[in-house]
């Protein structure tokens, strides 16, 4: 999912991503801001069935 916004050159992104595997799927979506022009924090979150996750993360660049 991330990898889905990462070339968008805008101050906000958000990402969703969908997945299936042996009778089972999956729904992620991700939040992506840019707090400098080297700099992102993301948030993101998914659900499967009774399963869920979340994330956070930072990236950087130079």
């Amino acid at each position: 999912m991330s990898a889905s916004v990462a070339g968008i050159a805008s101050q906000n992104r958000v990402g969703a991503g969908v997945g299936f595997q042996n009778g089972e799927s999956a729904l992620s979506v991700g939040y992506q801001r840019a707090i400098s022009p080297r700099a992102t924090v993301t948030v993101g979150g998914a659900l499967s069935g009774d399963d869920s996750s979340i994330g956070v993360g930072a990236g950087f660049g130079w």
